[in-house]
């Protein structure tokens, strides 16, 4: 009779046991998948985009300079400052040029697509001094404003000679 008692106790301590880890481990905080997704996320958003960019593109190819593109009116001037700040193969891969006879204000989204960069691929890429051309540039991401453009998200490629 003792012996069916305690047992019976056991089983109860434990089930209470088991419960109380099962409760603590549901109200425990979440793990930060803030790196995972970063190792994750932004590298397959790059592959998306390197092919929404290359689709119907003959003669393009990667590495994709993946980054934000600035291009400023010289004051006095029918030229214009191009600075591209991004990344190619993980590596940072600015670069800066001069565009010639570039008027800035009537510069949209969709006719920045197709520019042709003559001479500028960086080394961070491959070789350096490769030929290259604007293929995507995220809309909402983009803004013309006083002679200045902004373009938050742009993906160029390589010309293939």
């Amino acid at each position: 009779m003792y012996r069916k008692a305690r047992e019976a106790e056991g089983a109860r301590r434990r089930k209470l046991a088991d419960d109380l880890k099962k409760r603590d481990q549901s109200s425990a905080p979440a793990k930060k998948p803030h790196t995972w997704l970063s190792r994750v996320i932004q590298p397959a958003l790059a592959v998306l985009l390197l092919g929404l960019a290359a689709e119907g593109q003959a003669g393009l190819s990667g590495p994709a300079l993946v980054g934000s593109v600035t291009i400023v009116q010289i004051a006095n001037s029918t030229d214009a400052t191009f600075m591209f700040a991004g990344q190619c193969r993980g590596n940072t891969a600015n670069f800066s040029t001069t565009l010639s006879s570039f008027d800035v204000s009537g510069v949209t989204a969709a006719n920045l697509e197709g520019l042709s960069l003559p001479g500028q691929g960086p080394a961070q890429c491959l070789s350096g001094g490769e030929n290259l051309t604007v293929v995507t540039v995220v809309t909402p991401q983009f803004m013309n404003q006083n002679g200045v453009v902004n373009a938050g998200h742009v993906v160029i490629l390589y010309v293939v000679p």
